[in-house]
């Protein structure tokens, strides 16, 4: 009897010490639980964004050096035949010729529509929204963006190694093997020039060896001749004619760059997120002293084209995609950087930058 009763003491005594947590207890517990899973999540928010933030700002400006870099390359070389003089016009032989414009280094076009704000949200393309109107129509531009067009032939070690004769019927170019033309047959456009004349054509036909280039029959150049004869110093190059303008690529603002020399051109997408270009030439007027007078719009240059010696390009990158939205918080910025009303969240940032050309057809 002794001994049950000790059990029943040692068993509630045991029950007693095992008691439950009270109701209050557990909310408590739960709230500061609440507000610890709540301080947690506000650190990641936070670091999420600034990590956004960050990436975005270091893209924007990759991106701005990126764009400066490839537009300068370019430009710089605007209106480089080689050796004739500057007011020397280069003869088109090519097919088609409409779109090879070597008389100029560089020609714009001055969009019309003023932005009034951010995002555009598609494409607007109408050649008449542009001065002077656009020769493109299947580019797609958006509207309110400047377009510009820039020529120029690019040296690749084809210095000629005999003589060509004016007039000669299907004439044949020779050139050093060490050459670095990689000149595709009926499809690039070359320049052969000297310090008298430059003439722009295409290949009809390309050795094995890449030494030997000939032309023959109106099936990719007006005739088949050449309208002079060459020297040894003339030089064989390959010529360029870009256009550069922004259209809508993936739901983006895109900076594109079409060959002109193309016979069916294709415009490719350069650099996504760049929302807005415009362009100012800047005139070296009468007398000629190499240097800017002042800069036009292309709607004012008129026929001054050729007096054109430096280009200032301004630009407007935002960050892309569902990543690039949300950056900035509310209010909405009332201005970007050039002043233009923001009705978004994404960051974005303006790039000015003046280029000098190398050559220019004064």
């Amino acid at each position: 009897m002794t001994t049950q009763l000790k059990f029943s003491s040692i068993y509630a005594l045991t029950c007693q010490k095992q008691r439950g947590f009270s109701i209050v207890e557990i909310l408590v517990a739960l709230v500061l639980s609440l507000i610890l899973t709540l301080v947690v999540s506000q650190i990641y928010l936070g670091s999420k964004q600034s990590y956004r933030l960050q990436e975005a700002q270091s893209r924007l400006q990759e991106n701005g050096r990126f764009a400066l870099e490839l537009l300068a390359k370019d430009i710089r070389r605007a209106g480089n035949l080689g050796c004739p003089p500057a007011k020397k016009t280069a003869v088109v032989l090519a097919k088609p010729s409409p779109d090879i414009l070597p008389s100029t280094a560089i020609l714009g076009y001055n969009a019309n529509t003023i932005i009034t704000s951010y995002p555009f949200d598609g494409s607007d393309f109408s050649s008449a929204n542009w001065t002077p109107n656009l020769p493109y129509e299947s580019l797609n531009v958006m509207d309110g963006r400047d377009v510009f067009s820039i020529q120029f032939a690019e040296p690749c070690g084809g210095r000629l190694q005999a003589k060509l004769t004016q007039f000669t019927p299907t004439p044949s170019i020779i050139i050093p093997s060490t050459n670095t033309c990689s000149i595709q047959p009926a499809s690039d456009v070359l320049v052969i020039s000297d310090c008298g004349q430059a003439e722009v054509f295409r290949a009809d036909a390309v050795s094995s060896d890449k030494t030997t280039i000939s032309i023959s029959g109106t099936t990719n150049n007006a005739q088949s001749n050449f309208f002079y004869g060459h020297d040894l110093d003339a030089e064989v190059m390959v010529f360029h004619s870009h256009t550069y303008f922004i259209r809508i690529f993936n739901s983006e603002p895109t900076l594109y760059r079409q060959d002109n020399t193309e016979k069916t051109p294709t415009p490719q997408p350069i650099m996504e997120g760049v929302e807005d270009m415009q362009v100012l030439y800047g005139i070296d007027a009468t007398p000629i002293d190499g240097s800017v007078d002042r800069y036009l719009s292309a709607d004012n240059v008129n026929g001054l084209w050729t007096n054109v010696i430096a280009v200032r390009i301004d630009l407007v990158l935002r960050s892309t995609g569902t990543e690039g939205d949300n950056l900035t918080i509310a209010p909405l910025p009332t201005t970007a950087c050039n002043g233009i009303e923001v009705k978004d969240h994404r960051l974005r940032r303006c790039y000015s930058f003046t280029i000098n050309l190398r050559n220019p057809r004064t």
